[in-house]
């Protein structure tokens, strides 16, 4: 693997990147992401307060282990899924990402830069992706999220996961291979998200189809908030009957 441009492709919704720095019209609306990192940042309030409002959350904890979760499942998933299906790592490190807030936290994302990231001498690729993406963006984002909302650093790290987990698990490519494909991501990933989780097949019941799916062992606590419902993945929720409710859902 080499660096070169990155051409983002269109996956769909979660997957979608803009390139180049934002109009002039909207750039107020556009934030750093490498900003996320200090706890004490106008960014991170900016999306914390939106995650709070859109969902009704109670608490601040409480919005700060949903965004970071949907965070991660929608600014980085490009990068996770591009390496699962390529093995090349777009530059999705926070120094090179703008978000823009809105329902659930995001509404956007674009890269400054649409290029792919050169491998150190002898790195493997997910060792790429795991500084990229997760020591360069994800986990000093729930540090600060932790820091800021008393959070629990290791349900915040769940979110990470979940969300990652979730960029694959959206995608219609093959489910074998996204399952090895996570379960290499995860296997000397840092802040032990191996442990936060699982990923399993399910074939859905009208389609016929099998997808990968993911079972949380951490809670956002989205169910505390105004919309009082589980995710899909909770933790809450007995494992036999998360399996059947993805089945049934396709």
């Amino acid at each position: 693997m080499t660096g070169g441009r990155w051409s983002p492709v269109e996956r769909g919704p979660r997957w979608r990147v803009a390139v180049g720095v934002p109009p002039a019209a909207e750039a107020d609306g556009w934030l750093a992401a490498d900003r996320l990192a200090d706890p004490a940042s106008r960014e991170l309030g900016v999306l914390l307060e939106a995650e709070r409002t859109s969902s009704g959350h109670r608490t601040g904890h409480a919005a700060a282990l949903t965004l970071m979760a949907v965070y991660a499942g929608w600014v980085t998933a490009a990068a996770v899924l591009h390496w699962a299906l390529t093995d090349e790592v777009p530059d999705l490190r926070a120094g090179n990402v703008l978000v823009r807030p809105g329902a659930h936290g995001i509404a956007g994302v674009r890269v400054r830069e649409a290029r792919l990231l050169p491998p150190e001498a002898g790195e493997p690729s997910v060792a790429l992706l795991h500084r990229a993406v997760l020591t360069g963006h994800l986990l000093p984002m729930a540090e600060a999220l932790h820091r800021r909302t008393r959070a629990g650093l290791r349900q915040l790290r769940g979110g990470v996961a979940h969300g990652c987990a979730t960029a694959l698990c959206a995608s219609d490519a093959e489910a074998g291979l996204l399952e090895r494909r996570w379960r290499l991501l995860v296997r000397d990933a840092p802040g032990g998200l191996a442990a936060l989780g699982e990923t399993t097949r399910v074939r859905g019941e009208r389609d016929g189809r099998e997808r990968l799916v993911y079972l949380r062992r951490t809670c956002c606590l989205f169910h505390t908030s105004a919309e009082a419902v589980r995710c899909a993945s909770c933790c809450l929720t007995d494992r036999a009957e998360r399996l059947r409710a993805y089945a049934a859902a396709r």
